[in-house]
């Protein structure tokens, strides 16, 4: 069993996407004439798109189904254009750099959906760097459900709690640590999310050493 693995959250996280995001869910809302408080745009980030449009239909009495509300957000997040090496965060080479030198397996543990996901990893040429991918639309529970972090966990041969998450939004912060893993909240400029629950909140990923994360699950040495 390995001594250390990193999972990482995508948006938010390797690329600055969640604004994006935002405006193109300010679109919809207003093609389903719908107000959304911010309380309720915070309850969703970070989750499945299904989670989304589950809170949202309750919360605003919309008639469509999940399956007409999901077709209508895909068909507008389709129309963008997404440059994903633009709004790459700079600081996620070095560390992803680091670990991999190291040879400490990593992790993309994110809800998006798996076309995206593999855009950003080819814009951003970011498939090396990482052991394995974890897509959320494979699981009946999304973020905040704990499942994806414990599968990742299980693909690298790590257990959890020797397993450090890093997450920029409230559901993948909880969903961390119902995992009894480590966590490192990364604080958004823009957006004002909840990271109460991290073991360590970062404004940059740049804050982050490998060293440092290393000590963390050091075992003490055995007296003979």
């Amino acid at each position: 069993m390995k001594e250390l693995a990193v999972i990482f959250d995508m948006d938010g996280v390797i690329v600055d996407s969640e604004p994006i995001y935002r405006r193109l869910n300010e679109d919809i809302f207003k093609i389903l004439k719908i107000q959304v408080d911010e309380n309720t745009k915070l309850s969703f980030m970070g989750g499945t798109t299904k989670r989304k449009w589950t809170i949202l239909k309750e919360k605003c009495s919309l008639s469509q189904s999940l399956e007409e509300l999901i077709a209508l957000q895909n068909s507008i997040f389709t129309k963008q254009e997404w440059d994903f090496k633009q709004i790459l965060f700079s600081e996620a080479i070095p560390l992803l750099k680091s670990l991999k030198e190291q040879e400490i397996p990593t992790v993309l543990a994110t809800s998006s959906d798996k076309k995206r996901i593999q855009a950003v990893l080819e814009q951003c040429e970011l498939r090396s760097y990482f052991n394995e991918i974890v897509c959320g639309v494979d699981f009946e529970r999304g973020k905040p459900d704990p499942e994806i972090f414990l599968h990742a966990a299980d693909k690298v041969g790590v257990s959890a709690e020797n397993c450090v998450v890093i997450e920029d939004s409230y559901n993948g912060v909880t969903a961390a640590k119902r995992a009894d893993m480590y966590c490192i909240g990364v604080r958004h400029k823009l957006i004002d999310m909840d990271l109460s629950q991290a073991d360590r909140v970062v404004d940059s990923l740049s804050e982050v050493r490998v060293a440092e994360l290393k000590q963390l699950f050091e075992r003490p040495s055995h007296i003979l």
